[in-house]
This record gives C-alpha cells, structure tokens and sequence, in this order.
C-alpha cells in the first residue's frame, strides 16, 4: 500500500475540517495508517483504524506502535460490517477502495485496496449513517469524481447532507481527478466549492499545496 500524493493531500485537508471539541476519529480502511497518523498529528482526539487487509493491518499497527502519538492511535483488524464500537464518532474520514470494473490484478492485497467489491457505495453509506455522531459529527471522503456521484447518492438517501466539495486538479488545465467531500447529518444551506491544484505548468509544487503539505512533508 503506497503513500500517494493524492492521500497525504486528502489528510492535510481533513485535519483542517476537523470538528470542534472532537473527542474521536474513524479511519475506515487505514492502509499504512498514513490519514490516522497526519490526524493524529493535528488532533487531540482518539483515532480508531480499521483494515481488512492482514499485511496492511500488520504495517499499520507498527506504524501506530512507533509513532510520537501511540498512546491515542489504536486499529482493528476486521471487515467494517463487523464493526460495532460503544460509541459514534465525531470525525469519519475514508480513502475507499474505487476501481469498480477495472481487471483485477494478481496481487489479491491489491485487489481488495483498488476494487469496491469489498466496501461498495452503498454499503460504506450505510455505515457512516450508523456510525457518525448526529451532533457534530463530520465525514470526509475521497472519490474520483464519477464514483464520487454515486457515493453521493447513496449518502443523500440516508439523509446525509454535502457541505463540501473540493476538485483536485495535478495542473490548472488539466480535469478533476479526485473530488473529496465533506458530509453531516445536519442541513446545510450551500456547499462550499473548492479548487486544489497540486503543480504549475513548470512541474513545481503550487503556493496551496505547499501551505497544505508543509507540516508533513520534510522537503518543501
């Protein structure tokens, strides 16, 4: 499971649409760990991990155990439909599985990481809708932005409301591709449009991705 740009840009932007007084953090499908981590590091909240993968499960957990922020990081190994914690959580936050009818590939970790036959729209729905806070509690998603709309779909009949909406571009000129969006259970009155590109026409990191990146990465 690799850390992409794509991922440590979707943590960067979660951690600044964290909910006040947030006391607790699910990350569906953790991978690495790489979105727990970068929460943890912007959050005095206790963050929960999830991963069905066991290799994944198995780095992410070391990852947890020899990190500055062990003592509020923790993760279970299981499938999100058994997953039944005490308590609902503030902030949900989820890198899903998308390449819905791409040909799978030899590598059956890879599979699971890339194609939705594991957590399907509709099912990773249903459990956000379970499991987030109705008070103040906030889920953020990354989708391509086709995927994004049928997620969406499934998010809107449970009655989970968008507020924001933020199209990453690699270039000014180039498509959308990725969209994150940010959900609660309360109404909103509008949605917040963004825009995020990650380089100029030079190849060079732009001002925004540096201003977003520059507390995680060593380089910039």
């Amino acid at each position: 499971m690799k850390v992409t740009t794509e991922a440590c840009l979707f943590g960067a932007l979660a951690a600044r649409f964290l909910p006040e007084n947030c006391d607790s953090i699910l990350d569906i499908g953790t991978g690495t760990g790489l979105l727990a981590l970068m929460l943890a590091q912007s959050s005095k909240a206790s963050i929960y991990a999830l991963e069905i993968d066991n290799d994944a499960f198995q780095q992410a957990k070391e990852n947890f155990q020899y990190s500055p922020w062990a003592e509020k990081l923790s993760i279970e190994h299981c499938d999100l439909n058994d997953y039944h914690p005490d308590i609902p959580f503030d902030f949900i936050i989820c890198n899903p599985p998308f390449f819905e009818k791409n040909q799978l590939g030899k590598k059956e970790n890879k599979n699971k990481a890339l194609h939705n036959f594991t957590l399907g729209f509709e099912a990773l729905a249903q459990a956000i809708e379970k499991l987030l806070n109705p008070e103040n509690g906030l889920a953020i998603v990354l989708y391509p932005e086709y995927q994004m709309s049928l997620f969406k779909k499934s998010m809107v009949a449970l009655g989970l409301e968008e507020h924001i909406s933020i199209d990453l571009h690699n270039q000014a000129d180039s498509p959308i591709f990725r969209q994150i969006k940010v959900f609660s259970k309360h109404k909103s009155a509008s949605i917040q449009n963004q825009r995020l590109v990650i380089k100029n026409q030079n190849g060079e990191y732009t001002p925004d991705f540096i201003d977003l990146l520059k507390d995680y990465y060593l380089h910039l």
